[in-house]
């Protein structure tokens, strides 16, 4: 289990900036990837270093994962807004949200996940090839269509087929 010190703290940030995420909270992504996914994180030569199960990991391959399955963890500048507080302490993203979209989209966000109206937003299934066919119609259009992107027709037959 890693400690959480100033060294540690500050290679992750580098490095999740590095990757060109925004974290919200850069000791709880640290351990969350060790209390989910048996990640210890450490620093060698003041560069971010994993293993996992007590091999080395890619660090790469591992935020790259992590951040693919937790996007609440990182300002929505770096992807998807689904709530203003995906922007939350980030005017500069928001400028950019706004110009991109009109002020009339930002407005009809909602504030978080709590808010009415957001359960038109939050999908509690993430996209993945081993999901199930009742899980994919219960996709959004926009969702179903980046995963077949991701994992071709013969992925979706597969998908479909399962019960």
């Amino acid at each position: 289990m890693s400690t959480m010190t100033t060294e540690l703290f500050e290679a992750a940030e580098r490095t999740l900036h590095a990757s060109g995420s925004k974290p919200k909270d850069v000791a709880e992504i640290i351990t969350k990837l060790e209390a989910e996914h048996g990640v210890v994180c450490a620093v060698e030569g003041g560069l971010l270093t994993m293993t996992q199960n007590g091999a080395p990991a890619s660090v790469g391959t591992v935020l790259a994962a992590f951040k693919a399955k937790n996007e609440r963890a990182f300002f929505g500048g770096a992807g998807q807004v689904n709530f203003k507080d995906d922007l939350a302490g980030d005017t500069a993203a928001k400028s950019r949200y706004i110009a991109e979209h009109g002020f009339d989209a930002w407005n009809a966000l909602p504030l978080n996940e709590k808010s009415a109206g957001a359960q038109h937003v939050t999908n509690a299934t993430i996209p993945h090839a081993g999901m199930k066919r009742s899980e994919y119609q219960r996709l959004t259009v926009a969702e179903k269509s980046k995963l077949a992107g991701e994992v071709g027709a013969k992925g979706i037959d597969r998908i479909l087929s399962r019960k």
